[in-house]
């Protein structure tokens, strides 16, 4: 696990930095319009989305984590250091693109990494470990990129993004073990992944509002008057107290049980929503960041945590991949939706949409978990044995 923490701190810098900065490097170097730069990052969450059952799938039926992992780093690199090379901003979007769908070869791989290698009933705080080492990186990489951006321009964010990459490809390549998982059996009906994928679109639907207002609270701030290193103090803000905090909240989703700590990161969320809404100044953002990398402490870990309970052996990844199929698109929607909001409505409906979407799956999980919420006790702690490593 200590090999996949350092993996999480490196690759959580190419991610975030690119959710935040990426559309505003089109915008200011390319020429785009902001809609246009949100809908490329769509087109790519979206698209890298939908290939995660598949990718999963594939994993469960090699038995094997590692080799998913060592390729989607390794391929993706050259594609995104090509990008600022790119003549104009239609081509600097599609080879973006490319780099985020290959990337989605090894997501499923490392979910289903922790679940192959703990305990049922200690998942919520190994999940919170990766989710710290995330908010960690993010918050080291932030202030580096700022400054690198305010001194040459938003190409330089790509010099930062590669450099971790190879450094993240280095560390998968030589510390991480390998999983040996059982072998998935052969195909079964998918009426049997049916309470997941109620559970998926569930508790999913709020991350259509939190995937436009992450993509564009960057923007949001510049146009308030933030500089680019106003913007990434804003982000580290959020990132500092998610990397204080996960590991608690971690522990605590295994204490309460996944969905009760799901409600409980999803109204925490909901309150970071209000502030957004009515942000006029830009120093408001930081605590409207710091509230939203509150809940999102409780709920990834105890999203991921009940999923991997509820997957059968042997297609842990598949399951694993099929949540993040729906989670992830229902996120990556959230820059087209948000642009076509804000393209007729300006930013305060955009943040109308995600407060909108946020009550939705707030309301949802307790009236389809109802049981899981007032029944006395936490929730199951049956141990199952983790693959062997070789």
């Amino acid at each position: 696990m200590a090999a996949l923490a350092l993996y999480s701190l490196l690759a959580s810098n190419r991610g975030s930095l690119f959710t935040v900065y990426f559309a505003l490097f089109l915008v200011t170097e390319k020429g785009a319009s902001l809609p246009f730069a949100l809908a490329v990052l769509s087109i790519a969450y979206v698209g890298a989305s939908l290939l995660f059952p598949v990718m999963g799938r594939w994993s469960d039926r090699v038995g094997r984590r590692k080799p998913f992992v060592v390729a989607s780093e390794g391929l993706a690199l050259p594609f995104l250091l090509a990008v600022p090379f790119m003549p104009g901003y239609w081509a600097a979007g599609l080879v973006f693109i490319a780099a985020e769908w290959i990337l989605s070869l090894g997501s499923p791989a490392i979910n289903a990494y922790v679940i192959d290698s703990t305990l049922r009933g200690t998942r919520g705080r190994w999940y919170g470990l990766l989710g710290a080492t995330n908010s960690l990186g993010a918050a080291i990489g932030f202030p580096i990129a700022g400054f690198l951006i305010g001194v040459y321009g938003f190409n330089a964010l790509f010099l930062v993004a590669g450099t971790v990459m190879v450094l993240a490809f280095l560390t998968v390549l030589l510390l991480l073990p390998d999983i040996r998982a059982p072998v998935a059996p052969p195909s079964r009906p998918l009426r049997e992944m049916r309470s997941l994928g109620v559970f998926s679109f569930a508790v999913s639907v709020r991350a259509i509002g939190w995937g436009a207002v992450v993509s564009f609270y960057g923007a949001f701030a510049f146009l308030l008057g933030a500089s680019a290193f106003d913007i990434s103090l804003i982000a580290l803000s959020g990132w500092a107290v998610g990397a204080l905090i996960s590991v608690p909240a971690g522990r605590l989703v295994d204490r309460l049980g996944e969905i009760r700590a799901m409600l409980l990161g999803a109204l925490v969320s909901l309150g970071a929503m209000f502030i957004f809404l009515f942000t006029t100044f830009w120093p408001e953002l930081f605590p409207a960041q710091i509230v939203y990398r509150v809940g999102f402490a409780f709920m990834n870990p105890a999203m991921l945590a009940w999923v991997g309970n509820l997957a059968p052996e042997g297609r842990r990844a598949e399951y694993l991949g099929f949540f993040s199929m729906v989670n992830s698109t229902m996120w990556s929607s959230g820059p087209l939706v948000g642009a076509l909001v804000l393209a007729s409505g300006g930013p305060q409906s955009l943040f109308l949409m995600a407060t909108l979407a946020t009550v939705v799956s707030v309301v949802a999980i307790p009236v389809l978990y109802r049981s899981e919420i007032f029944r006395p006790g936490r929730g199951s702690a049956r141990p199952d044995p983790p693959a062997s490593t070789t």
